[in-house]
């Protein structure tokens, strides 16, 4: 007999889980129940251990060896053994799972995660002993919480069962309540769509609505009514609890016209609802189910036709990631290169690519807003590295999520073989999505009220432009590009850059101090004597000798402070100047940089203009500062992956 081929959903709640499947016959998602909640779907989540359970197992199927099941249960079957047997009764396992608590059971700790893994198996487990073999297609596990811990848990699912990347989904409530709804016939959402989720926390809205042309976006909209309608508030109270619900629905319905309206959550289980149920009526169609998470997981996992509609728009919720992330290959066309896509819930986003670097230290890593096509640059600079000759140093630079808008970017060194083999250093940079775009909002409004005020004052013979937040402030563009943000350069290694007094400090992405993960030698970063007494002689050799003492002279002057003509320096790569770099401009950016060296105080550790890098950042480069491996070419380029 060929084995039965199972396409499951799990809705995965604090206090219940609910499994449905695919049933061939119907074709439609079926929930899984037990007797004593034949309505609501709900398997508790509570557990039992039993040592004479364990001696009498009688094994268990090939699809469950990974993992030690004897003497355990859950659900509906632990609750009668509990009353039964001697054992040791196990609960709030999710809640413990969050607290990222250890559990005593039978003399033996366990972590709270590995439990709730184990428990998931059991409720899947208890539903395939009907089949005589079976095989598990695709699972697709729905959270009621995104929290870090819980999907982290959860991924454990997909190892104990030995799934396939593609056997194996996550997804939040409200991206199943998408595939329930989408799955559904398409006049039920010729308007907006709207979602009442009632759980034991309270209530909860979600307002659906969809474009009509391109792009197509879905955008959900939350309101939060946890403070006027829960459970404890009302308790028994159901003609409070109705009419309380019917001014909410008043005040939902209101704003835009709704075709049909979903009702979900252990809050809608009793029959309570006279009054709101006659004005949720009005002119739209309702629906109330307790599995529609699961049944939406279900659908998740076949996939095909059931998610075709729902596959067409760019899904915007609270959990949806917006921004590709990649670098910048810094050559002539200034390339972007992703490293990771958005548009798909942050736990499902990640990405990761490999380079080669080209005579520079330095990587510029590029923001893109997918809806907006607004762009923000941060130019990252590592310090630590062996020197090795060009193309011999291999970096992997990955980025992970653990929130819609806030990450890592995380650079190792690969090293070049035997070789030159890896130092196995880490550099590690948080971002954040909103914390940039309020500092970038800053910047340009302080552009544009300077702006004003020049004008206000009649400084207009000043040449305008240079400066890319006042030329936006001036709403100019070139050939419609989307704006593009220049950051800071921020530094990993033991040398930090050492701020003029007169220069006020940017605050970007954090401390800097933070950002590094281990401490690097800073060796890489100096220069010969030879490059040192070559770069002293374009600048005024009597003001260096009298003003600058010999680590500044090493560190600044001979790092950074080259024109065109010494192009031979460790930064060779970055150094060519913009059009506006002529010749009579090169010996005025000497005097300045002098100045500035002046006014820093010298510093045991090595220091860096990070003014002169910021102006390095807006240059054009002449050839490509990175190279990709072949084999990595074109990889990133399909949105699906």
């Amino acid at each position: 007999m060929s084995d039965t081929q199972l396409y499951l959903g799990l809705d995965l709640g604090p206090e219940y889980t609910q499994l449905s499947y695919y049933n061939v016959d119907t074709r439609e998602p079926e929930s899984v129940y037990h007797k004593e909640a034949r309505d609501t779907y709900m398997l508790p989540n509570i557990m039992f251990y039993s040592a004479y359970n364990k001696k009498s197992d009688d094994g268990q199927s090939e699809a469950y060896k990974f993992i030690d099941l004897a003497g355990w249960c859950a659900g509906a079957k632990a609750s009668a053994c509990r009353f039964e047997e001697n054992g040791t009764v196990v609960d709030q396992v999710y809640e413990r799972t969050l607290r990222n608590e250890n559990i005593e059971v039978a003399g033996r700790n366990y972590k709270a995660g590995d439990l709730l893994v184990k428990m998931m198996i059991l409720h899947i487990r208890q539903f395939t002993e009907q089949f005589e073999s079976f095989v598990i297609k695709k699972l697709t596990v729905t959270v009621a919480d995104t929290d870090p811990r819980i999907i982290a848990a959860v991924r454990g699912l997909k190892s104990a069962l030995r799934l396939t990347h593609d056997q194996f989904n996550i997804v939040s409530h409200l991206d199943s309540g998408l595939c329930y709804i989408f799955a559904q016939p398409e006049p039920l959402r010729n308007n907006s769509v709207g979602l009442f989720d009632f759980g034991r926390s309270g209530l909860d809205f979600y307002r659906i609505d969809m474009t009509r042309k391109y792009p197509l976006i879905v955008t959900v909209e939350h309101v939060n009514f946890h403070d006027r309608m829960n459970m404890k508030r009302f308790g028994k109270y159901h003609e409070d609890m109705d009419e309380a619900f019917a001014d909410i629905v008043k005040e939902c319905m209101s704003q835009v016209f709704i075709s049909s309206v979903f009702l979900t959550g252990i809050g809608f289980a009793d029959n309570w609802m006279k009054q709101s149920a006659a004005v949720l009526c009005q002119g739209r169609r309702v629906f109330v189910g307790q599995n529609i998470y699961t049944k939406g997981a279900c659908y998740r996992s076949l996939g095909g036709v059931y998610t075709e509609a729902l596959s067409r728009y760019f899904i915007d919720t609270e959990q949806t990631v917006k921004t590709n992330i990649g670098i910048n290959l810094m050559d002539e066309k200034k390339t972007f290169w992703p490293i990771a896509y958005g548009g798909l819930e942050w736990f499902n986003t990640r990405g990761s690519i490999e380079v080669f670097l080209d005579n520079t230290r330095r990587i510029q890593i590029v923001y893109q807003d997918i809806l907006t096509e607004e762009e923000w640059r941060e130019t990252v600079e590592i310090y630590g590295l062996p020197a090795r000759p060009k193309k011999t140093t291999k970096l992997s630079i990955s980025v992970e999520y653990y929130g819609a808008d806030k990450g890592a970017i995380v650079i190792r060194d690969l090293g070049f073989g035997s070789l030159y083999p890896t130092t196995n250093k880490i550099y590690r940079k948080e971002f954040d999505i909103g914390a940039i775009r309020r500092k970038h909002a800053e910047k340009l409004e302080a552009a544009r009220r300077e702006e004003e005020l020049r004008i206000r004052m009649g400084d207009t013979e000043e040449l305008r432009g240079e400066d890319p937040a006042v030329e936006h402030g001036n709403a100019k563009t070139v050939e419609a590009e989307p704006e593009v943000h220049e950051e800071p350069v921020v530094y990993y290694g033991t040398a930090s850059p050492v701020e003029p007094e007169t220069v006020e400090e940017p605050d970007d992405f954090g401390t800097e101090a933070e950002d590094v993960v281990e401490e690097i030698d800073d060796d890489a970063g100096d220069m010969t004597e030879a490059e040192e007494l070559e770069d002293d002689a374009v600048s005024d050799p009597e003001n260096i000798s009298d003003e600058i003492d010999d680590d500044e002279t090493e560190s600044v002057d001979a790092a950074y402070e080259v024109d065109d003509d010494e192009t031979k320096s460790v930064d060779a790569a970055y150094e060519v100047d913009d059009d506006e770099s002529e010749s009579d401009d090169i010996t005025d950016d000497a005097d300045d940089s002098e100045t500035e060296i002046d006014e820093s105080e010298p510093d045991d550790e090595e220091t860096i203009d990070e003014e002169d890098l910021d102006d390095e950042d807006s240059d054009e480069y002449e050839q490509s500062a990175f190279s990709i491996p072949s084999y990595l070419r074109g990889q990133h380029f399909d949105p699906g992956e």
